[in-house]
């Protein structure tokens, strides 16, 4: 600032700001003011300075500091350069297509796409920057997923409830039955709510319980009008029992993890609002 360069000119020429503002025939508040950098001097009066100092209206404005200052930083610029030249590229990273020079900013990742491996080598900003997206992503997620429990929880347990009211009171049943009906679908809540929180055991169970199934032998009948009636009903019988078995199978695995989803939910519930990134068991 052109202030600045006034202060330090004078201070050096040994001069207070009275004596510059009696040699410029100007008030020793004007040297103030432009010392302070609240007004500039007028050409005449930057005029007359340089003489006064023995400088030249360039050096008062600054403008030989600003230009050496540039051209040290060019020297910088260069200098960081042409270290950089020299050093070794180790690796490029495949986000940014930045060059590597330090083995410990190397990140080496492997994706799976499908059914095969792609191996991928970034730098370590990347490696923190996508970290830092999968965790947002996560407990996005995880919040998404509490939301669709209680909502898809309440109305699938509710139309339950209803149902069975519903057909509690047109079969005539007792109320007490009614009740316990009802209750036993209002409990449903946990069981689509453990389903949809992602952070437990209750859908690998009702998967693999609903995948239990019986493999029937093969059939050797003969070509004759007997024999192919014998494999035909033999194989609608199989169909009907596959069905069965299956059905049962399914049935099954819903009140296993009905049961289950009591003792469990509380758990899940407290684990998704704690970490919500965390949407595997």
């Amino acid at each position: 600032m052109i202030g600045d360069n006034i202060k330090t000119l004078r201070i050096k020429n040994a001069l207070t700001q009275k004596d510059l503002a009696e040699k410029l025939y100007v008030t020793a508040q004007a040297v103030s003011r432009w010392e302070n950098n609240e007004v500039e001097p007028s050409i005449t009066s930057l005029t007359e300075m340089a003489k006064i100092f023995n400088v030249t209206i360039s050096e008062l404005l600054g403008e030989q500091q600003k230009k050496e200052e540039a051209i040290v930083e060019k020297k910088q610029e260069c200098e960081t350069t042409q270290k950089e030249s020299n050093k070794v590229v180790l690796a490029v990273c495949e986000c940014c297509n930045k060059p590597i020079y330090n083995g410990s900013d190397i990140v080496r990742k492997v994706e799976y796409i499908g059914d095969r491996t792609e191996k991928k080598v970034i730098c370590r900003a990347c490696d923190k920057k996508q970290k830092e997206e999968k965790f947002r992503n996560d407990v996005y997620y995880g919040l998404e997923q509490r939301r669709k429990s209680f909502v898809w929880g309440g109305v699938i347990s509710g139309l339950l409830t209803l149902i069975v009211i519903i057909a509690g009171i047109s079969l005539n049943k007792s109320a007490g039955f009614i009740l316990t009906s009802a209750l036993g679908a209002v409990l449903f809540f946990p069981f689509i709510s453990c389903l949809f929180l992602k952070n437990n055991f209750i859908e690998d169970v009702v998967l693999e319980v609903s995948s239990w199934s019986i493999r029937f032998p093969g059939l050797i009948f003969s070509l004759d009008l007997d024999g192919i009636v014998w494999f035909i009903t033999v194989k609608l019988t199989f169909v009907v029992l596959s069905f069965l078995i299956s059905a049962t199978c399914f049935v099954l695995a819903v009140t296993l993890g009905w049961v289950l989803s009591l003792f469990v939910y509380p758990f899940a519930l407290v684990k998704n609002i704690k970490n919500p990134e965390l949407t595997e068991a």
